[in-house]
């Protein structure tokens, strides 16, 4: 496990990374908008089947952060408080429960053909991270080296890049 400056750095990353006007504050809308990104970057639209499984996925953790992380109960979730309740769910593990059904929602989007794991080709409409080599991020992601990406696969890689493991 990471010692606390690591988590810190990462929940400070990952609060940036939601936080999608920038104003400081994550919210509903910011959640929302990442869907919305996810759809568009994937070609479908938030109306769709899939579209709309994604958003309420992302919403669904919202509600969960927002549970957990809003200390003050005013529906606006600041960096020190998502930063205070991401190291806490870390270590107890809640984390990876509250962002399973948006890594599962967000796989499935990226699952064009529905067979239930990702070519390299259906995995660059997810991975986003920006300066990463796509190539090298698939390599790590594709643990047993079948050339493909299962949903347990792909689920753990976010989980370590959340908390800074990968």
């Amino acid at each position: 496990m990471n010692d606390g400056n690591v988590l810190r750095r990462c929940a400070e990353r990952n609060f940036n990374d939601l936080d999608t006007d920038g104003d400081g504050a994550l919210t509903r809308n910011d959640y929302l908008a990442l869907a919305e990104r996810r759809c568009a970057t994937a070609g479908v639209t938030v109306d769709s089947p899939i579209g709309r499984s994604v958003a309420e996925a992302y919403l669904s953790t919202w509600e969960s952060h927002a549970r957990s992380m809003d200390l003050d109960h005013d529906e606006h979730i600041t960096k020190e408080e998502y930063v205070r309740s991401f190291e806490s769910m870390v270590r107890s593990g809640t984390m990876s429960q509250v962002l399973a059904p948006m890594f599962r929602a967000t796989f499935d989007l990226a699952d064009r053909d529905g067979d239930g794991a990702l070519a390299a080709e259906e995995f660059r409409t997810l991975w986003s991270r920006p300066g990463d080599d796509l190539a090298a991020a698939f390599q790590e992601a594709d643990a047993d080296g079948d050339g493909r990406i299962t949903y347990e696969e792909y689920a753990d890689v976010r989980r370590r890049l959340l908390v800074g493991e990968a």
